[in-house]
């Protein structure tokens, strides 16, 4: 009998070996009996490696217990799952994997082995990451696109609801950018423009979502905020940062910069009416003196410890 399961298993083995998915076989006790060389491949495990231990052995860390107690729970209700699971290969790298594990039952209906077999999805996740990046990302500068600042600025602004804190807007455009593009060309002017996202970035902290709304303007999201006078500060720090000269292929280049600001919930409590009051006041600002900031409220609108550096 067991000469006759041996060879059983070295056909099997010999079929399975030359499949381009990864195999593991387990036993009723999700002891490894058999991986095949696909399997070896992607995990870096061989068979002498893994055999009589369980698929923990392969465990990320990344999935919790109720995870896996809900993929058994599934196993034993229908004999199969499928999805997407990270695991960890041998040489410690997590790599996600699309598993499908399918319980084989004998002649009685008892379960005698259990099936996995997965295909390692590394590129798959990759082109997702790609594509999902040209989708919510500025190609010049890699900052976040109208888009996904939009998509940040409704999250932002529903967990100050929930914890009842401020947000503040900085909206951001360039003073004189444009006679710098003319006079020295497209390239030197893409050069400016990323170099300005480096100088708002170590403005600002690590938390705050940047973006480039498109052409020469920018926007800063600040959660977390105790008064509406921090936005302020920061708008001043941005205003000093780039005020400093741009070396651009051996040319000095000087611009300053107009920012309008607004705070939730004192200046509106949506996406669209905060940005669209922090671009007038930043109007304001540009049209007044440049290099400078506003804010959209009048100071009777923030409380009177909050009240504004600099007002309407």
């Amino acid at each position: 009998m067991e000469k006759s399961r041996e060879q059983r298993w070295r056909l099997i083995g010999s079929f399975l070996d030359h499949t381009a998915e990864a195999i593991l076989i387990a036993d009723a006790r999700s002891r490894i009996v058999y991986v095949n060389r696909s399997f070896t491949k992607v995990t870096g495990y061989t068979l002498k490696e893994v055999s009589g231990k369980t698929p923990r052995v392969l465990h990320s860390g990344r999935q919790t217990a109720a995870f896996y107690a809900l993929m058994w729970k599934c196993i034993k209700a229908s004999g199969r799952w499928q999805g997407e699971i990270w695991n960890r290969r041998k040489n410690g790298e997590i790599y996600p994997e699309w598993l499908s594990i399918t319980a084989v039952r004998n002649s009685t209906g008892k379960v005698e082995n259990y099936l996995a077999i997965f295909s390692d999805i590394t590129p798959r996740k990759r082109e997702e990451q790609e594509l999902y990046d040209l989708a919510t990302h500025d190609t010049l500068t890699g900052l976040p696109n109208r888009f996904l600042f939009s998509e940040r600025f409704r999250r932002a602004i529903a967990r100050a609801k929930r914890a009842s804190h401020l947000v503040g807007l900085l909206y951001l455009d360039l003073d004189r950018f444009k006679p710098v593009n003319d006079l020295l060309g497209h390239e030197c002017g893409d050069q400016l423009l990323q170099t300005v996202a480096r100088r708002i970035k170590r403005s600002v902290r690590e938390e705050d979502t940047i973006a480039r709304l498109g052409g020469d303007e920018f926007a800063v999201i600040l959660e977390h905020l105790l008064r509406p006078r921090d936005a302020a500060a920061t708008a001043r720090k941005l205003l000093h940062a780039l005020a400093r000269p741009f070396l651009l292929e051996g040319h000095k280049a000087s611009i300053t910069a107009s920012i309008g600001i607004t705070v939730y919930p004192f200046d509106g409590d949506d996406v669209e009416t905060l940005v669209k009051r922090a671009d007038g006041a930043m109007y304001r600002a540009k049209t007044r003196r440049r290099n400078d900031y506003r804010f959209w409220g009048d100071a009777s609108l923030y409380s009177q410890a909050d009240v504004p550096a600099r007002r309407q």
